[in-house]
């Protein structure tokens, strides 16, 4: 019984206090090394981080929202990923909500009441979501039931897909089974880490999904995710190399 207390304690403030640390200490190193090991690699021509004569900003910056050559090249997959990381952006300005509440004053500065901003949240949050997971669902489908996709699909491909999976899903449930309280508890909590007096938040849905976005985080920058840090890096590369 003592020790299973002891486990009950030590997990929240390892999950809480400890792990989000972690896990950005380790995705920065990671992402330094990718960088780092991507610039030593033989090269046609020299690699690098910004745009170049010949690659400006403007094609960069279509190329990151707009896909175009994943358009050109695979038309299903540039719809299925289009979708996915546009909503993936609205999740994220909905996570930055939480953190700045910069969107609520805005909202509230055009004449939006607390009720209306709930509901505005409650909705593009379900919605995104909902959208997300069958995004990762028709991913994962894609990778079992196209065979050019399959061969060449290993298991860390499906561990990132599977984590990412985790991630929404125990987000909408924290969305659909959390108290109205979930969301102050939550910025109490990032709150407390952002000024480094970390507190395990009481929330078991919160600890789980904060669990999950955590192995997510500590994952991408080893793995196939970090493809948003490999696009920047060589487009205008490829920009110089194209025929």
């Amino acid at each position: 019984m003592e020790v299973s207390a002891a486990m009950s304690a030590a997990i929240p403030i390892l999950i809480g206090a400890i792990l989000p640390y972690v896990a950005l200490i380790g995705f920065v190193a990671g992402v330094v090394y990718r960088l780092v090991s991507w610039q030593r690699l033989p090269q046609p021509a020299p690699m690098t981080l910004y745009p170049t004569q010949g690659s400006g900003l403007g094609p960069l910056l279509r190329e990151a929202l707009l896909l175009p050559s994943l358009r050109r090249g695979d038309g299903s997959l540039w719809k299925l990923a289009w979708v996915f990381h546009a909503t993936l952006a609205i999740a994220f300005v909905g996570h930055l909500r939480v953190v700045t509440q910069i969107g609520d004053r805005a909202l509230a500065g055009l004449g939006a009441g607390p009720g209306a901003i709930a509901v505005l949240s409650a909705g593009l949050g379900g919605a995104a979501g909902i959208v997300l997971l069958i995004a990762i669902a028709g991913f994962i489908a894609r990778r079992l039931l196209v065979q050019r996709v399959r061969e060449i699909s290993s298991a860390p491909d499906f561990a990132g897909l599977l984590l990412l999976t985790a991630v929404i899903a125990s987000g909408n449930l924290m969305r659909w089974l959390g108290s109205p309280s979930e969301l102050s508890l939550a910025r109490a909590w990032v709150g407390s880490l952002l000024t480094l007096s970390p507190h395990a938040p009481r929330s078991v849905l919160l600890l789980v999904h904060a669990f999950f976005a955590e192995l997510l985080i500590l994952y991408v920058a080893c793995s196939k995710l970090m493809h948003f840090g490999g696009f920047f890096f060589t487009f205008s590369l490829t920009k110089r190399t194209d025929p």
